[in-house]
Order: C-alpha cells, then sequence, then structure tokens
C-alpha cells in the first residue's frame, strides 16, 4: 500500500464534493482528524447508496489507512456534520446501516419527509398510510371522510349529511395505533 501525504491543498480540492445516489437526501460525511486539525474535509454522500460510493466518499474526504500526515499518523476516522434525511442520524452512525435504513424506506420515499419520519420512528412496524383531503375541519373528520370513502363504513346515500364523521375519525385514531402527518393518517398494526 503506498502511502498518500494529505496536504491542505488536497483537502480544499475534495471539499464538499457529491458523491452516491440521486435522490435530495444526503449526510455530510467530514474527516474527523482533518476536522480537528482546523480543516473541513466533507462530501455530500447522497441516498441510496452502495458500498462502492462509500468507498469514493471515503477515498474523496481522504479516510483510510493510506493517507497520512506529516508525522506519518493516518486519516482513518469520519463522522457525520450534517444530513437531510427524514429519521435521526448520529454524528457517529455508521453510513452502511443508515443506507439500508434508508432501502428500508424506499417504498414510502414518494410521501413528505414528515410521513417518513414517523414511519421511520416507528420501524418494524406494519404500515398503512392513508391520504386525508381537505374535507372537514378538524384531522379526525378528515379522517372520518376518508375512512368512509375508502369502504371501511358503508353508509347508505340518504344518511350522508346525518353522520358524525369527527366522532368515526376519533373513534377509529382511539382504537388504533396511527398518527397524522402533514395530510397523512399513519396506521401501525
Amino acid at each position: 500500500m503506498e502511502l498518500v501525504k494529505v496536504t491542505e491543498e488536497m483537502m480544499m480540492e475534495q471539499e464538499g464534493k457529491r458523491v452516491g445516489g440521486d435522490s435530495d437526501h444526503w449526510i455530510y460525511l467530514t474527516n474527523l482528524k482533518a476536522y480537528n486539525e482546523g480543516f473541513l474535509l466533507g462530501v455530500y454522500l447522497h441516498f441510496p447508496f452502495d458500498e462502492e460510493d462509500l468507498a469514493q466518499a471515503y477515498q474523496t474526504i481522504c479516510v483510510g489507512n493510506e493517507f497520512v500526515d506529516e508525522f506519518g499518523y493516518s486519516y482513518e476516522e469520519y463522522f457525520i456534520t450534517d444530513y437531510d434525511v427524514p429519521f435521526s442520524v448520529g454524528e457517529y452512525d455508521f453510513p452502511q446501516s443508515l443506507a439500508e435504513r434508508y432501502d428500508s424506506l424506499e417504498e414510502y420515499m414518494s410521501y413528505p419527509d414528515e410521513v417518513v419520519q414517523v414511519i421511520a420512528e416507528n420501524r418494524g412496524a406494519e404500515v398503512t398510510v392513508i391520504e386525508l383531503d381537505d374535507t372537514g375541519v378538524s384531522d379526525h373528520e378528515k379522517l372520518g371522510y376518508a375512512l368512509v370513502d375508502l369502504g371501511y363504513y358503508d353508509i347508505p346515500e340518504h344518511l350522508a349529511n346525518y353522520i358524525d364523521y369527527e366522532a368515526i375519525g376519533r373513534d377509529y385514531d382511539f382504537g388504533t395505533s396511527g398518527e397524522f402527518a402533514n395530510g397523512y393518517y399513519i396506521e401501525f398494526g
């Protein structure tokens, strides 16, 4: 393995590049040793990403045993200084784990980030997403209308004006494990 001496110029040249997938979600992966030396050397690692993208990100920010400072000490540690992804990220989380988590939420990525965040916080639960429209005043009333429209309740047409849709939504919400978010009701089974 050939050692590469990391210079200030290298750091300035590599700072802030984009690597990985094509989504608008990313983590900002930063070289810890360079940061402690007073340099910000990071890369925007966009989701979804694979092992090859991650290796490229490490290469871009000079993380690995082959990168050394003027004294021969390697740049081998990283941390996450920023992120834009619909779930919590810690500064020392493993990027591979974050990629797996993102991939597990892929089918929900067409929903607003607030909805995906609620789903991410309830990992492992079976999820049903009910879109609410602007019919009604309260979230419970909107849920009541949506449930009737989706066929959860069969209401005869001649009685539709006499139904308390807010009560239907409230009772359903209290009888299930769910949460309202950004025009949706997310139910966990």
